[in-house]
């Protein structure tokens, strides 16, 4: 198996798990791993469409990670 192929099953297995996971706080983090390794097969791959999905969904993940922690440290 090649390495593009890992990359993209590892992103695979993180997106299923994100969806099977009740606590918002890991989907999101479970999500957006999954999303970066998307983002590293788009790279490798030169996928401008990959890229371009897995930055915008990395982003909002982060940003939805920082709300939940700023919400619970208040």
């Amino acid at each position: 198996m090649e390495t593009l192929d890992i990359v993209g099953w590892a992103a695979t297995l993180f997106i299923i798990i994100s969806f099977l996971i009740n606590n918002m706080l890991w989907l999101r983090i479970i999500n957006m791993v999954g999303a970066a390794l998307w983002l590293t097969y788009g790279i490798i791959d030169i996928s401008y469409s990959i890229i371009f999905l897995n930055v915008i969904i990395v982003s909002i993940q982060f940003y939805k990670i920082s709300v939940i922690l700023r919400t619970k440290t208040s």
